[in-house]
């Protein structure tokens, strides 16, 4: 068993390796296919930590229902205690994935993470917020605040969105019972 799987998002493959071991880890966090819903952490105005708000937006904008946290309601420090009863509600029905910025070293700048098990949210800033997810994604970066961190977003986001947007379309495809 491994604790988390480290993706290079600027890999030509990102997507698909992204895709593939979502999925693998989703059959084992999510055996009985309950519908996935999303926790997009992070801060609207902060380049780095905007990842998650950004994913959420676009998850929105693709149609997924069940998106907690975007761009124009974030769920950041000050608005995920206030948040925490709906979230502990929708991860009783759905199950929860948590998005968020991360903070790395350089060598680790750049890649993608897929971890089984909660996050817990503000730790690298030693914030005490409440641990949330079956399971969750990080995009790590050298420095949240650095103009940087806005060439990292796009090679996040897309293997993302592929991978989310690949669950979608086969359980359409398959008649199966959807995920969102």
């Amino acid at each position: 068993m491994y604790s988390s799987i480290w993706i290079n998002s600027a890999q030509p493959d990102a997507a698909d390796i992204f895709s593939r071991n979502l999925r693998y880890l989703l059959n084992r966090v999510n055996p009985r296919g309950k519908p996935l819903a999303f926790a997009c952490i992070g801060s609207a105005n902060v380049p780095g930590d905007s990842f998650g708000p950004l994913m959420g937006t676009i998850l929105t904008r693709h149609g997924l229902p069940n998106v907690y946290g975007t761009m124009e309601w974030p769920l950041n420090a000050l608005t995920l205690p206030h948040n925490m009863p709906l979230l502990k509600t929708v991860e009783k029905d759905c199950c929860l994935i948590a998005i968020d910025a991360a903070i790395g070293n350089p060598a680790q700048s750049g890649h993608l993470t897929l971890c089984r098990g909660c996050i817990r949210p503000g730790s690298a800033l030693n914030r005490k917020l409440p641990p949330i997810g079956a399971l969750h994604i990080t995009g790590v970066f050298n420095s949240l605040d650095n103009v940087a961190a806005l060439t990292l977003l796009p090679t996040f986001c897309h293997p993302l969105t592929y991978a989310i947007l690949s669950l979608q379309n086969e359980a359409a495809i398959s008649h199966r019972p959807a995920l969102f």
